[in-house]
């Protein structure tokens, strides 16, 4: 039994920091959580549109008040068939849900987006707050 106990203890020591390991890189699902507790509302100039390699998720830079919070939209592949053309220098309004990155970075989770210069609103998930990319892509199969 002690020899047991030495055996589970030293093969817990060595595997579970590796499974922590693999856990962080396996995190897009973490882009599509939404929790409505930490739901913030932002007005601000989008300073940058860029696409995060990894998961092609299309992220903005928005400016509000000297801050810039890292806004994510969405995959880069609904933004294109949805046809949503968002440019640096558009004024945006922003309904999300807020997080903060392992090095400590503001993200927010789009629900919906209000492109003010355009007069053009986007909605990138339900009311259940589940991403509307998900049922697009059901419906695909």
């Amino acid at each position: 039994m002690k020899y047991l106990i030495l055996l589970i203890s030293f093969w817990l020591f060595f595997f579970f920091p590796f499974s922590v390991k693999a856990d962080k890189l396996f995190h897009y699902q973490f882009f599509e959580r939404y929790d409505p507790n930490t739901e913030i509302f932002i007005k601000g100039k989008i300073k940058r549109v860029w696409v995060l390699p990894k998961h092609e998720l299309v992220i903005l830079d928005v400016e509000r008040e000297r801050k810039i919070y890292n806004v994510v939209v969405g995959p880069l592949w609904f933004v294109n068939e949805e046809n949503i053309r968002i440019e640096p220098g558009d004024e945006v309004f922003i309904k999300g849900s807020k997080f903060f990155s392992e090095e400590g970075e503001i993200f927010i989770l789009t629900k919906s987006l209000y492109l003010v210069n355009k007069n053009q609103v986007y909605h990138f998930r339900d009311k259940d707050f589940k991403p509307l990319w998900k049922k697009k892509k059901l419906k695909g199969f």
